[in-house]
């Protein structure tokens, strides 16, 4: 992290109504609320890192990339690659969870 981007993220905490204590267990929460849709795309996707994917969207990276997310969650990159970019996947089931 930059040191300006350090002291801007300071500010904008101070700023918070919320503690950023709250967010501490984020990723755990994250987690859980992704069971049921890795269910419902079980049959395409159950093999592929849908979590690891999400905490990436969800983290302070500066460019949310495969490369930089699989960096950042320690995995190849090439299994975020393939989830984004090459796993055939129905929205349907998606609709009803």
């Amino acid at each position: 992290m930059t040191p300006a981007w350090a002291q801007r993220r300071e500010e904008l905490l101070s700023d918070c109504l919320v503690s950023p204590d709250v967010f501490h267990q984020m990723l755990d929460r994250l987690g859980a609320f992704v069971v049921p849709y890795q269910r419902a795309l079980e049959s395409e996707a159950a093999h592929h890192p849908m979590h690891l994917y999400l905490q990436g969207l969800l983290s302070q990276l500066p460019r949310k990339n495969a490369e930089a997310i699989a960096a950042w969650v320690d995995v190849e990159r090439q299994g975020i690659q393939d989830f984004i970019g090459t796993v055939p996947w129905d929205h349907c089931p998606l609709v009803t969870v």
